[in-house]
């Protein structure tokens, strides 16, 4: 049962967690963003649907900023001015930036199998180059990279044979899910979640089937990696023996990482400059059902997760330390 107020030990002190709602009434918020002009944008991965949650409140008879989407997940503004989605079902990325309908929206890519998570990293004369997460096989996934410039459009994989499990939503479309569709839908998370650290020139890579959190600096990595080579490189590996993970993202001032924990119920937190065994780590929210991703308000004060199951994004204060 999520309790509004919690007390969480940290260091041998217990300070107190405030958790709220803030939006309700979605169906199935699965990943949320900030765009430059101050929205906060949720994907409904199962209605198709993008919505504005900026101001919160009951969201269920407000009319979706962008609709008939193919399995919606990660979103992710650019700085040219277009705002991304992942469409899992469609193989696709789209540019919402236009809103309406999804069918009369350009497709920036497309043919991807799977997509799911989405990064974008600005790497200098490169300019911006995009990561995003791919269902390689039933229990493989990997991670490619695409260029959405004028030239070298072509997916190219980088990181290879990343496990995963079995039964992933982006495989199937909703009427094929068991009855316990909430779990189900929810299992995206065993895909890779990526978050791109603020704009530090690397990023996160959550292996939700495995627990682990990697860093994935492109320049000091080859062309292709595959997951085993991955491990063994140095200063790659930065937390393990976490359960199965979700959505995360990097906190700018504290230096942390928030990963969900979704069959936890959990928010926990992780400090990448200190690599190392996670799995006693005491979480910083518990109580939530299906938790699938994390954001922040702008001034990094106030926490955001989605919870799958029923529909809320909770607003969460008091976590930091």
């Amino acid at each position: 049962m999520l309790k509004e107020v919690q007390e969480v030990k940290v260091g041998g002190r217990t300070r107190r967690v405030y958790v709220r709602p803030f939006a309700w009434g979605l169906k199935n918020p699965s990943h949320m963003e900030w765009t430059p002009d101050g929205r906060l944008l949720v994907s409904e991965h199962t209605a198709g649907t993008v919505r504005d949650i900026t101001k919160g409140g009951d969201t269920s008879e407000a009319k979706p900023l962008v609709y008939n989407l193919q399995g919606p997940a990660a979103i992710r503004p650019t700085e040219d001015g277009k705002v991304l989605v992942v469409e899992t079902w469609g193989g696709a990325i789209a540019d919402i930036a236009g809103g309406g309908d999804a069918t009369k929206l350009p497709k920036l890519a497309e043919n991807l199998k799977g997509p799911y998570t989405l990064a974008v990293l600005n790497l200098g004369k490169k300019g911006e180059t995009f990561f995003v997460s791919e269902s390689s096989s039933s229990f493989m996934t990997q991670i490619t990279r695409l260029s959405l410039g004028d030239h070298e459009r072509e997916p190219k994989a980088f990181i290879l044979d990343i496990p995963a499990r079995h039964g992933e939503p982006g495989l199937t479309p909703p009427e094929s899910w068991p009855d316990k569709w909430e779990k189900y839908a929810a299992a995206g998370c065993v895909k890779n979640w990526i978050d791109d650290a603020a704009g530090r020139g690397f990023f996160y890579l959550a292996v939700g089937s495995l627990g682990q959190i990697f860093r994935i600096n492109p320049d000091e990595l080859p062309e292709k990696i595959t997951y085993s080579e991955l491990v063994a490189h140095p200063n790659a590996l930065v937390a393990w023996g976490l359960h199965r993970l979700g959505g995360m993202r990097f906190h700018p001032s504290s230096g942390l990482l928030f990963a969900v924990q979704p069959e936890m119920g959990e928010v926990i937190a992780v400090d990448p400059a200190q690599p190392g065994n996670y799995h006693f780590q005491p979480p910083v929210v518990r109580g939530l059902r299906m938790p699938t991703c994390v954001r922040f308000s702008q001034d990094s004060e106030k926490m955001y997760v989605c919870s799958s199951a029923d529909g809320v994004v909770w607003e969460v204060e008091g976590f930091l330390t």
